[in-house]
């Protein structure tokens, strides 16, 4: 398993004939990313839109643009904390609107934004501001051990056979004894333990991704979901993902099973009543527009 740092991540060539290679011109794209396992494992024929056709999408989900706009304001507060510097509850609320407005721009202006009921612009502003300020209370806050890396883009080679996975890593410290990993989730409610449990691919592929670190470091690495709740009071927690020699061989066949299906063009609808009423694609859906 090799392991190449984020300034390396576009610039390395890929050898022809590769599956990164074959990855490219598929998707366009020389790797397969945790989203594109995840949007593929829960519907190929979204993936399709998405990563192969490049469809445009009838909307953009509010609470998409909202989480992404709430990483844009970790990643200032622990940039600057890296840097030894403090940032106000102001600047943090900037870099919340800068990165909805961001997201808006790169989904393209002609795209309409869809809030979820008893939701608008003010109204997830004023969460914001309320995410915000608990989790400058929380212990998060002042993660223990030094910062190494804050949003950064890691390229791991699972396999020989198949495509590099890239994985974009909110946090790395380290402290004496491990290096620790976390990922932020915005969520509507707690996650329990089990709930992190099943969604730990994420966290696996980081593992991956940084356990060249880990064995330069000479530590272990501890992985670690921070959920951030969307509620009037937000919670904060952090709940630990255990990884092991089965998990991550695990990993592998997943992502290998998920690659064949892609190199095989096998893009069928999964209809879900979950899925599908929040789909972005679904006016393109073979499977609505036959009712």
């Amino acid at each position: 398993m090799t392991m190449v740092t984020a300034p390396d991540v576009f610039a390395r060539t890929v050898p022809e004939g590769s599956p990164s290679r074959l990855a490219e011109q598929i998707t366009g794209r020389t790797y397969l990313s945790h989203s594109q396992l995840s949007t593929m494992r829960s519907c190929p024929r979204k993936f399709a839109f998405l990563y192969v056709e490049k469809a445009p999408a009838d909307f953009i989900p509010s609470s998409l643009i909202f989480g992404g706009a709430i990483h844009s304001a970790l990643e200032l507060y622990f940039r600057a904390r890296l840097e030894g510097l403090e940032v106000s509850n102001g600047a943090l609320l900037s870099a919340y609107h800068d990165g909805w407005t961001r997201q808006l721009r790169d989904a393209g202006q002609d795209i309409p934004v869809r809030f979820n009921k008893d939701q608008d612009g003010d109204s997830l502003d004023a969460l914001a501001d309320r995410i915000i300020t608990s989790f400058l209370a929380s212990p998060l806050a002042n993660p223990k051990g030094a910062i190494l890396g804050v949003e950064e883009e890691l390229r791991v080679q699972l396999d020989p056979e198949l495509p590099d996975l890239l994985a974009r890593v909110d946090l790395v410290t380290r402290t004496d004894g491990a290096l620790h990993v976390v990922d932020f989730k915005t969520s509507r409610s707690r996650w329990t333990q089990q709930k992190a449990e099943e969604s730990a691919e994420q966290l696996l592929l980081y593992h991956a991704a940084v356990s060249g670190m880990s064995e330069h470091l000479g530590v272990p690495v501890n992985l670690h979901f921070a959920i951030i709740t969307k509620a009037k009071k937000p919670v904060i927690q952090l709940i630990p993902v255990a990884a092991d020699e089965d998990r991550i061989a695990g990993l592998k066949e997943s992502v290998s099973q998920i690659w064949q299906a892609i190199q095989a063009g096998n893009f069928y609808p999964s209809p879900s009543p979950q899925n599908c009423a929040t789909c972005p694609y679904r006016s393109r859906c073979p499977v609505f527009a036959r009712q």
